[in-house]
């Protein structure tokens, strides 16, 4: 199966912020969400989006879900379990809205270039959102941190995985708990000033 997989649509005239799924939006659960009425936003998600909306910020989830390729379950029970999460988050915040949701069904054996750390879906969601194709950037994690397309793009995650993927496409990195999310940082995040957290990605 190719991915990443897309749902959504939307245009970026400033900011995208790439948000983590399982652990910054929703709780995370042993195993995997397998179902929508296994998931439940973290209090105060809801209310984070449309900030960040209120700001300029276009929103694109990316989010590694190999249960698909395990064979667990299908296309359309993601779907159906990001349906969900639009639905509570707008429940929340009737101007939380996603534009994107970008997800990689493949396994750590699959070697795919969507897979967090790798930036495939960063790069997807940038090119859908501001119509500017760019490729897949050769990364060189050695090296110094990549240039950003955006000064104020942002990559919040609750894994190291997920600040590789920031840190390839030169975004600023938010690592966050699995228990308090998106909330825990989103006055950083709306801070022009901030720069994110450091990240080395040669120590994870």
């Amino acid at each position: 199966m190719e991915g990443p997989i897309v749902d959504g649509f939307g245009s970026a005239n400033g900011p995208i912020a790439f948000i983590d799924r399982d652990g910054v939006l929703n709780f995370g659960r042993n195993g995997y969400v397998n179902h929508p009425t296994e998931l439940s936003i973290i209090p105060g998600s809801g209310k984070a989006i449309a900030q960040l909306r209120e700001k300029g910020y276009a929103i694109c989830v990316v989010t590694n879900q190999s249960p698909i390729m395990r064979g667990l379950w299908n296309v359309e029970r993601l779907h159906s379990i990001h349906d969900e999460l639009r639905r509570q988050l707008l429940a929340e915040d009737s101007n939380a809205v996603i534009d994107l949701i970008l997800t990689c069904p493949h396994r750590n054996r699959d070697r795919c270039g969507c897979r967090k750390p790798w930036p495939g879906m960063l790069v997807k969601g940038h090119n859908l959102l501001r119509d500017d194709r760019q490729p897949n950037r050769p990364i060189n994690w050695a090296g110094e941190k990549p240039d950003f397309w955006h000064p104020l793009d942002a990559m919040v995650g609750d894994r190291k995985s997920d600040m590789g993927a920031g840190w390839a496409v030169g975004a600023r990195t938010f690592e966050v708990s699995a228990r308090h999310g998106l909330p825990q940082v989103i006055d950083r995040v709306l801070d022009s000033k901030d720069s994110g957290d450091f990240y080395d990605p040669m120590r994870w």
